[in-house]
C-alpha cells in the first residue's frame, strides 16, 4: 500500500513538474517572441524612416540636376528652331503630357508646334480612302495598297496642301492645326497599341512618308513609355529621344529636330543624354 502511495505520488509530483514546465515555457516563450517582435519592428520603422530619408534626399537632388539642366537650355537649344514648324504625328493615341512636353521644347527652343495629328489603329481605311481620292477610292482591309496609302498620308502632313485639309475635314479630332507644312516631324508610336497585319502596312507607309521629304524625323517617347518603342525607331533608320518629359530630353529633342542624329535620353538604348556639339 505504501509502495502504491508513493508510486502514486511520484507520478503527480511528475505530472506537475511537467504542467509547471509548460505553463513557464510558454510564458518564457511569450515574452522572448514579444520582444523579438519589437524588437523588428522597431528596427523596420528605423529602416522606412531612412528610406524615405534616402527617397528625399534622391528626389531633391533629382530636381536641383533637372533645374541645372533646364539652365542650360537657352544656351544649349534656344533658338535653334527659329522660324520652324514642328509636326506631331502619333501612330495610335498621343498622350496629352506627351504633347505638353513637346509643345515646351518647341516653343523654348524658337519654333512653333504648328500640328497634330493621330493615325487611330486600327485605322479606318475606307474613309482615309476616300479623303486622299483618287487611286485609294474604294480601298479596303486587306488591300495591297495599304503601305502606299500610309505613304501618301506622310507625304501630305509634311508637305500640306489639299489631301491633308481633307483628312482634317475627314477626321477632325485627329488632324489639327496649321497643316499647311513641316521643317520636322516628331513621331510618337503608342506602345498600347495592338496592330493588325492591316496597321502595321499603314503605319509602315506612314513613316516612308514622312521621311520621303528628307526633313528631320525623330522618334519620342517619355521615361515612363512601357514597353519603350527605341528599338522601333532605330530599325526605321529614326534618330530617338527616350525622354522627352525631363529637362535633357527637351534639349535634346530640339537638336534632333534640327539634324542631330543618334539615339539620346537615360535609357538603355541611348547613345548618351545629349548630342555632341557640332566638332565635338
Amino acid at each position: 500500500m505504501l509502495d502504491f502511495r508513493y508510486h502514486a505520488l511520484s507520478l503527480v509530483a511528475v505530472f506537475l513538474a511537467l504542467g509547471i514546465g509548460i505553463v513557464l515555457g510558454s510564458s518564457l516563450g511569450d515574452t522572448v517572441v514579444s520582444q523579438a517582435n519589437k524588437d523588428i519592428a522597431s528596427s523596420l520603422r528605423g529602416d522606412l524612416t531612412q528610406a524615405r530619408g534616402d527617397a528625399s534626399n534622391a528626389h531633391a537632388q533629382l530636381g536641383k540636376r533637372e533645374q541645372l539642366i533646364d539652365a542650360a537650355f537657352p544656351r544649349l537649344a534656344g533658338g535653334k528652331l527659329h522660324g520652324k514648324r514642328v509636326a506631331l504625328v502619333g501612330s495610335g493615341n498621343l498622350p496629352q503630357n506627351l504633347q505638353s512636353n513637346v509643345r515646351e521644347a518647341v516653343q523654348r527652343g524658337g519654333g512653333r508646334l504648328a500640328s497634330i495629328s493621330e493615325l487611330q489603329s486600327p485605322p479606318d481605311i475606307p474613309t482615309l480612302g476616300a479623303a486622299l481620292g483618287n487611286r485609294f477610292a474604294g480601298i479596303t482591309a486587306g488591300d495591297p495598297r495599304l503601305r502606299a496609302l500610309g505613304r501618301r498620308i506622310g507625304q501630305a502632313l509634311v508637305r500640306g496642301g489639299r489631301l491633308v485639309r481633307r483628312l482634317a475635314k475627314a477626321f477632325p479630332d485627329r488632324f489639327a492645326g496649321d497643316l499647311t507644312r513641316a521643317d520636322s516631324v516628331a513621331m510618337y508610336r503608342d506602345p498600347g497599341t495592338k496592330r493588325t497585319a492591316d496597321d502595321k502596312q499603314v503605319e509602315q507607309g506612314l513613316i516612308d512618308g514622312l521621311r520621303a521629304a528628307g526633313k528631320p524625323v525623330v522618334g519620342i517617347e517619355r521615361t515612363d513609355t512601357d514597353p519603350s518603342q527605341v528599338s522601333f525607331y532605330s530599325n526605321q533608320g529614326l534618330s530617338s529621344v527616350d525622354d522627352v518629359d525631363s529637362a535633357g530630353g527637351r534639349i535634346a529633342l530640339v537638336l534632333t529636330l534640327t539634324g542631330a542624329r543618334g539615339n539620346f535620353g537615360y535609357k538603355g538604348s541611348a547613345d548618351g543624354p545629349l548630342p555632341k556639339p557640332h566638332g565635338g
